[in-house]
């Protein structure tokens, strides 16, 4: 059993999903790996290349044979705590991004997420939850499962191209995710 728990929300779904190495990340997580309704709902779509080549269609995300393998757990506003956190919450993020933060905070789970606006919310409200972001869970799964550098530089190319995901330049893991894609 996992030490702890951690909240993925929509953007980082949808970056993982657009790797082609979800099952690989999310099964070397040393973590229980849940995401809230709210944000299953919101991942929606991932860029993919058309028949002509040209241009991008839009694939959907398909999560239920994460949820059907307990690779990902599907979790809810239970508690009225939670959700007058998530409706306090909702009034400056999206309804995703609230819920996520509004079980991470009640429940003590690390959070997974690269909307700036959630991360500087969550460290407001929570400053003790250990927030992460897709690079910081590309980085470990790497690290963990020993990935070649050529792997590492195809989920990273895939997350640019089919999420449209580039980390800021004040990105802590910019360099690395640079080094990464220049190799």
């Amino acid at each position: 059993m996992t030490s702890h728990s951690e909240i993925f929300d929509a953007c980082t779904l949808i970056n993982l999903y657009a790797s082609n190495f979800m099952d690989e990340i999310i099964s070397s997580r040393q973590a229980r790996c849940c995401v809230v309704e709210q944000a299953s709902r919101e991942s929606l779509f991932i860029r993919r290349s058309s028949d002509t080549g040209t241009s991008f269609d839009k694939e959907p995300v398909v999560l239920a044979p994460y949820f059907n393998s307990g690779a990902l757990q599907s979790v809810k506003l239970e508690t009225a705590d939670e959700q007058n956190l998530f409706v306090n919450l909702a009034l400056q993020i999206d309804d995703g991004e609230a819920a996520t933060i509004a079980i991470a905070i009640s429940r003590q789970m690390q959070v997974i997420t690269d909307d700036k606006k959630a991360i500087r919310i969550l460290k407001q409200e929570a400053p003790g939850i250990v927030c992460l972001s897709t690079l910081e869970v590309i980085k470990a799964w790497s690290e963990t499962l020993s990935i070649q550098s050529e792997q590492i530089k195809a989920a990273l190319s895939n997350i640019l191209k089919y999420a449209n995901y580039r980390p800021g330049k004040g990105h802590p893991l910019f360099a690395w995710w640079q080094s990464i894609m220049n190799s």
